[in-house]
């Protein structure tokens, strides 16, 4: 009988060990048999569990900074590697923001790596231990949310290490991991291959599924994953079908539930999250610490603010625009800030350490299902689907008259405006063929950030962690 060594975490213990080196070596493991996973709802769902709740946790990368705390970091992570989001004074994660961690000798270069890579030896044991011939509805919807978390993850892997897929189908990407890890990097069109398998057959098995809690992917959030994939691979008509589909059941945010903090996972828009408490709370090593300007943590006062453009490129008839400091700078619940400060993430639970993380609003879908429609073909309705999410945000909005490429951007500005901070913005301009360009006439970017870097160039890949190349040296060559 093979038994499956679940990782997970322990808060407390990391709290503890925050700064330990070596604290991939304490930590606990669970011992299920792979019988158990394939034959019993209740292991699997166990397993996932475990998944689900190491995507929320503090250090599951095993390094240990007060940037590793999962998925909601990663996504944090990729803003500060693009234009749209400024970091006045460097603090955590201000090694993305400036370029050095990327470097392959650089601890932060294997944060997204290990994020994502530990999970997906996770959930390839449930997928591996289930027979679906005769595996149980209940087993086999623990195997569907298994494949469509193991396809997503491989996606984010892409996306950090790798060049965007169009035009860079034989470029080396990432290992493929579904069971057996794969000693040489695999090409693009191979790892893509492998996700749209994943998230096809996720989003088939996940017919029916009815999840208890908003943490878990159920069908839509499959959905979702897969519009996000076929969007980056040019299967525009796709796309922009299944962003339509993944988007159906949820409504669109108020006024003034936009305007309320994103702290909630319980909001209309969300899709997909973490549901966190008085005893899932990692304090400052979370969300809130690093992007609630508000709060006590690490952009406490103002250290996170919207670039001068966008914000000047979002209408005043636009209520969006309201969660930016203006550019002369101005009071928010009696403290002043800064201009072009962000006061659109804010934590407003009791003690200001338990607000929910939220990974996927419904908003997106909207976007990306716009942009598919007009790239292939149906501008009428890619306007139509831009004006009713458009019109809810900006009540001076009127139907776009644009066409062709003049359309496409502003799609893609409506996006990076409704979506600032959630992490889209990067993985859009390297998709789009766009650089980072920072250093321009009264830029706001803080001055160990403010440079350019020319679109396609080797510096908007992360490079492979240098602890991965000296032990698979096959996996050479590592990016420039």
């Amino acid at each position: 009988m093979r038994k499956i060594a679940f990782t997970y975490i322990s808060v407390a213990l990391l709290a503890l060990s925050s700064c330990s080196k070596d604290f991939m070596d304490k930590e606990p493991e669970s011992y299920i048999s792979d019988e158990q996973v394939g034959s019993s709802a209740v292991a699997g769902a166990g397993l996932l569990k475990g998944v689900y709740a190491g995507l929320r946790s503090y250090g599951i990368a095993g390094y240990g900074g007060h940037e590793d705390y999962g998925h909601k970091s990663m996504l944090s992570i990729s803003d500060l590697l693009g234009n749209d989001v400024v970091m006045n004074s460097l603090s955590w994660n201000g090694f993305y923001y400036n370029y050095t961690g990327r470097v392959t000798t650089h601890s932060r270069s294997h944060l997204p790596w290990f994020t994502y890579y530990i999970q997906i030896k996770n959930v390839n044991s449930i997928i591996n231990s289930v027979d679906v011939a005769t595996a149980s509805t209940e087993v086999k919807y623990n195997r569907a949310q298994a494949l469509a978390l193991r396809g997503y993850f491989h996606l984010m892997l892409a996306r950090f290490y790798a060049p965007t897929y169009l035009g860079n189908e034989s470029v080396h990407c990432i290992p493929i991991n579904t069971g057996e890890v794969s000693k040489v990097r695999n090409t693009n069109q191979e790892v893509y291959a492998q996700i749209v398998a994943d998230l096809e057959e996720a989003v088939t098995e996940l017919s029916g599924f009815q999840r208890t809690s908003k943490e878990l992917v159920n069908q839509s959030v499959a959905q979702a994953f897969l519009a996000e994939t076929y969007l980056e691979m040019g299967r525009y008509a796709d796309a922009a079908d299944m962003a339509n589909k993944a988007r159906q059941g949820y409504q669109l945010l108020s006024e003034a539930e936009w305007k309320n903090g994103f702290y909630d996972i319980n909001q209309k828009e969300t899709m997909w999250g973490a549901d966190l408490n008085s005893e899932l709370t990692t304090f400052v090593a979370n969300f809130f610490s690093h992007f609630d300007n508000t709060n006590s943590g690490y952009s406490e006062g103002g250290n996170i603010a919207i670039d001068k453009r966008l914000y000047e490129s979002i209408p005043n008839t636009d209520y969006r625009k309201t969660v930016f400091v203006s550019e002369k700078g101005g009071e928010f619940d009696g403290v002043e800030y800064p201009a072009y400060t962000s006061l659109k993430f804010r934590d407003l639970t009791p003690n200001r350490t338990e607000g929910d993380y939220i990974y996927l609003r419904s908003s997106l879908m909207y976007y990306i299902e716009a942009e598919g429609l007009a790239r292939s073909g149906d501008e009428e309705k890619a306007k139509d689907v831009l004006f009713e999410i458009t019109s809810n945000r900006d009540s001076g909005y009127i139907r776009s008259t644009k066409t062709g490429v003049d359309l496409i951007d502003e799609i893609v500005l409506q996006k990076r405006i409704e979506m600032w901070g959630e992490g889209y913005a990067f993985f859009d301009l390297k998709r789009l063929n766009k650089g980072v360009e920072r250093n321009y006439t009264d830029s706001n970017h803080g001055s160990f950030g403010k440079f350019n870097i020319p679109a396609n160039d080797a510096k908007l890949l992360i490079q492979l962690p240098q602890r991965e190349m000296e032990s698979t040296p096959t996996m050479a060559p590592n990016n420039p």
